[in-house]
């Protein structure tokens, strides 16, 4: 479970880096410092879990593998790269704060394309950047939707702006699962039709559990943010992502179970 819980917070913390370009500044300096410490709290408790169940050695079950070591290695300068971000933005050192973050999400994902199996590098890595892209996405929308409660003048736009990106994610995310299911790979299809039919499959349980918490659920609520957002009523918003990051989070979650468990890339 360490490498389960290593992949849930280090994708849940890269994907809430990779939305604060779309924030505007008038959100004000404490919204940016409040998400990037939030991010290195993810990823500093990912990297002491994987250091201390595998130390700098690795072993079976440990993140990336074989590469486990270059993995550890990026994801702790990905968390360095967050620290000094989130000061450059509590100095006001607004021309180090652009390159502190994109260092912070080159070194992250870095890690993330090295971790991923050899044989399916490329499927793997396309669904740890919609799974970052997705809980990021989810998760900023929410922390925003509380924003409009401290900086009343915020404009409409910005919520709008991580809305669109929140059903644009989903879409690439329930495509990715689409192809891993019904693709080539077949990842957990023959144990969700073994469900579905009325035979008994652990692993086909879970899949089921996964695509319906995590795609099918938050599909269900899309039309209810945008349109609450449409009509600027934020706090109705911000109440309907809440359900809506609750189930993203319970669907990457099991998501990463199935892939450490079952080897599912899902």
């Amino acid at each position: 479970m360490t490498t389960v819980f290593f992949l849930f917070l280090v994708h849940s913390a890269l994907g809430l880096l990779v939305t604060l370009p779309l924030v505007p500044e008038r959100a004000g300096t404490k919204y940016f410092k409040f998400c990037s410490a939030a991010a290195t709290f993810m990823v500093a408790c990912g990297v002491w879990l994987a250091y201390r169940r595998y130390g700098t050695a690795g072993g079976s079950g440990a993140p990336g593998g074989p590469n486990y070591v270059a993995v550890l290695a990026c994801t702790a300068a990905a968390l360095g790269f967050c620290v000094l971000y989130n000061r450059a933005r509590h100095f006001g050192w607004a021309s180090l704060q652009k390159a502190f973050l994109a260092l912070s999400l080159l070194t992250g994902l870095a890690g993330l394309v090295i971790g991923a199996p050899e044989s399916q590098r490329l499927l793997v890595s396309v669904t740890d950047l919609t799974s970052v892209l997705l809980l990021g996405a989810a998760a900023a929308a929410m922390i925003l939707g509380h924003w409009y409660l401290v900086v009343l003048d915020l404009p409409i736009l910005a919520l709008r702006r991580l809305t669109v990106l929140l059903i644009v994610a989903l879409v690439l995310r329930a495509l990715v699962v689409g192809f891993a299911l019904a693709g080539p790979v077949h990842a957990g299809f023959d144990d969700a039709r073994a469900v579905a039919v009325g035979l008994w499959s652990p692993d086909g349980v879970f899949v089921w559990m996964r695509v319906l918490f995590g795609i099918a659920g938050p599909f269900s609520l899309i039309w209810f943010i945008w349109k609450t957002v449409e009509i600027r009523s934020t706090q109705s918003a911000t109440g309907i992502l809440y359900v809506q990051l609750f189930l993203v989070m319970s669907g990457e979650l099991l998501a990463k179970y199935l892939r450490i468990a079952a080897g599912l890339p899902l």
